[in-house]
C-alpha cells in the first residue's frame, strides 16, 4: 500500500543518513589519529633538537650533523615523518622554544651573548700580528675568540666584507690588512705562511704571533668539515646493516671515538659503535664475547652494504677499515639502567673486570669530551696531528684518551686562550708525565677511586671510571712520550 512504500522509502533515507554520518565519523576518527602521530613525532623531534642546543647554540648545518649522528637517521626524514614540509631552519622557526640569532639557533629565553664590535675585534687580531694576515687564519682566530663565525656575525663572505669596509683592505692575495698599515707597504711579498717556529725553546718560552697563526692555519688543514657529513652517513649504514641482518635485540647503539666526541683530524678518524644488546648476561662476559663475536662476523659477511669490507675479529671486538681511512670498533654489551648501575656491576664483580664493561661506559666518556670548548678540542686535535708525525714502540703510543685528556687538563688549570701556549703547556706536562697525578670528580668522588691505583704512576684517571688508570704502567710506556716531547720541534 502507498502507507507502507512511504514508510519504507523513509526507512531507507534514514538508514543512508547513518551511514553518511558513520562514514563521516570514521573518516574524522582516522584523520584525528593521524593528526596525533605527527604531534608526537613534532613534540619528539622538538625535545630531541632542544637537547642538541642545550648547551650551546648550533648552525643549522651543524644541527642537522648532530641529529643524524645522535639518532642516525636525517634531520629532513624526521620532518617527512611529523608530516613537516619545511626545511630544518623553517620548522625551528616556527617553534616558540627556539631562537635564532646570527645564523645560529639556540633555546629561545636564554641570556643572549654580547654584541661583539667585528671591527674592533678584527682590528686586535691585525694588530697582534703586525697589522697583517691571511684571511683564513684571520677567520679561525676569530671563531676561536667568539666560537661564531665572521660571516654569520656580518652576514657577508669575509673577502666582501672587507672589500666593503673603509677600516680593512685585501692586499695582495687572500690578504688583509689595517688601511694604515696598507699605506705604509703597498705591495706584500706574497709568500706561504711559515708553519716552523725556530726552535722548541722558543715555543715554550715565548712564541710569535706569527707561530699562532701558523697553528690555526695547521689546524685549518686537519679538521676540515668536509668529512664529517661523508663519515656520519658511513656509520649509519654500518649502524643499519648491522642491526638488519644480526640475529641480536639491539636496544641501543653508543657512538664514540675521535668521531663520535668531535676530536678527529683527516686520515685518523676513528669510532667506536658499542651495540646495547638485550637478553645478554653481565657475568661470564669472557667466556661468551669471543663465541658471540664470532658469530656477529659470520652474519656480517653475508651483508650487501658491507660487501668488499674486510671484518677483522679481535679480543673484544670486530675491527672494519671503510673509505680506506676511517677505523670502526663494534663491542657489544648488555644492557645498563645507567651510569650508576655500570659502576655498581663492576664493583660487585670486582675491580679487574672493568675491563669488561668499558663499552658500557663510552656514552659518558663521549660526552665529558664533547662538551669541552671547541679550543680545548682544537689543541686536542693538534697533539693528535703531533702524535702521527713521530715513530712509536709497541705499548709507547699515546692513546686518543691520554690526549683527550691531557688537553682537557691542561685548558682547566692554565686557559691559555692561544692554541701555541695551550701546545706548549701540554709538551711541559708530557716532558714529565711519569710524576703525572690527576684525576677528576664529575662522574664519581674522589674516594670512590680504586686504592691501589692511587700508588701508581702516572695516574691519570679516567673521568668516567674510578677502576680505570687512562696511562696505566702496564698497558703504557710512557718513556717515549716523554722524550719526545722534551726534544722534538712541534711542526717538526
Amino acid at each position: 500500500s502507498l502507507g507502507a512504500f512511504r514508510a519504507i522509502s523513509k526507512l531507507s533515507e534514514l538508514s543512508s543518513r547513518q551511514l553518511l554520518t558513520q562514514f563521516q565519523d570514521c573518516s574524522q576518527t582516522r584523520d584525528s589519529d593521524s593528526m596525533c602521530t605527527q604531534n608526537v613525532e613534532i613534540t619528539k623531534l622538538v625535545e630531541d633538537l632542544s637537547q642538541l642546543v642545550k648547551d650551546r647554540s648550533l648552525t643549522s648545518d651543524e644541527l642537522g650533523l648532530m641529529y643524524a649522528f645522535k639518532h642516525g637517521s636525517s634531520v629532513n626524514e624526521a620532518l617527512r615523518r611529523a608530516g613537516v614540509e619545511e626545511k630544518l631552519e623553517g620548522f625551528v622557526s616556527g617553534q616558540k622554544v627556539f631562537s635564532k640569532v646570527g645564523g645560529r639557533i639556540g633555546l629561545a629565553g636564554e641570556v643572549p651573548s654580547r654584541d661583539v664590535d667585528v671591527v674592533r675585534e678584527v682590528t686586535k687580531i691585525l694588530e697582534a700580528n703586525g697589522g697583517q694576515m691571511g684571511v683564513a687564519s684571520l677567520c679561525s682566530r676569530f671563531i676561536q675568540m667568539h666560537e661564531e663565525s665572521l660571516s654569520s656575525m656580518t652576514g657577508k663572505r669575509p673577502a666582501e666584507y672587507f672589500e666593503e669596509s673603509d677600516d680593512f683592505r685585501l692586499i695582495g692575495r687572500g690578504v688583509v690588512g689595517l688601511v694604515a698599515q696598507s699605506k705604509r707597504e703597498s705591495a706584500v711579498e706574497e709568500t706561504e705562511p711559515s708553519t716552523k717556529p725556530a726552535s722548541k725553546v722558543a715555543v715554550l718560552a715565548g712564541c710569535t704571533d706569527r707561530d699562532e697563526e701558523a697553528y690555526l692555519a695547521l689546524h685549518e688543514k686537519i679538521a676540515g668539515r668536509s668529512f664529517g657529513s661523508g663519515v656520519a652517513r658511513c656509520l649509519q649504514s654500518i649502524v643499519k646493516a648491522v642491526s638488519e641482518v644480526c640475529f641480536l635485540n639491539v636496544h641501543s647503539v653508543i657512538r664514540g671515538g675521535s668521531i663520535g666526541r668531535g676530536t678527529a683530524i683527516t686520515g685518523c678518524e676513528s669510532a667506536e659503535l658499542i651495540f646495547m644488546v638485550e637478553g645478554l648476561p653481565r657475568v661470564g662476559q669472557e667466556k661468551w664475547v669471543r663465541p658471540l663475536l664470532k658469530s656477529v662476523k659470520a652474519v656480517l659477511s653475508l651483508s650487501e652494504a658491507l660487501k668488499g669490507v674486510e671484518v677483522e675479529l679481535r679480543d673484544e671486538s670486530l675491527h672494519m677499515v671503510v673509505q680506506d681511512c676511517v677505523s670502526i670498533n663494534m663491542k657489544f654489551s648488555p644492557v645498563f639502567e645507567g651510569h650508576s648501575d655500570t659502576l655498581a656491576e663492576i664493583e660487585k664483580q670486582g675491580p679487574c673486570s672493568q675491563r669488561l664493561f668499558g663499552g658500557a661506559l663510552e656514552r659518558e666518556m663521549t660526552q665529558f669530551v664533547s662538551k669541552q670548548r671547541g679550543q680545548v678540542k682544537t689543541t686536542v686535535r693538534l697533539l693528535k696531528w703531533w702524535r702521527e708525525e713521530q715513530e712509536w714502540s709497541v705499548m709507547c703510543r699515546p692513546s686518543d684518551e691520554v690526549l683527550d685528556l691531557v688537553a682537557i687538563y691542561v685548558w682547566q688549570r692554565t686557559n691559555p686562550v692561544e692554541q701555541w701556549k695551550a701546545v706548549a703547556n701540554c709538551m711541559t706536562l708530557m716532558c714529565r708525565f711519569d710524576e703525572v697525578r690527576i684525576v677528576w670528580t664529575n662522574y664519581y668522588r674522589k674516594d670512590a677511586i680504586w686504592k691501589p691505583l692511587l700508588a701508581q704512576r702516572p695516574l691519570l684517571m679516567s673521568p668516567v671510571n674510578p677502576y680505570k688508570n687512562v696511562a696505566a704502567p702496564t698497558e703504557f710506556d710512557c718513556s717515549e712520550l716523554m722524550a719526545k716531547a722534551a726534544s722534538t720541534h712541534f711542526f717538526w
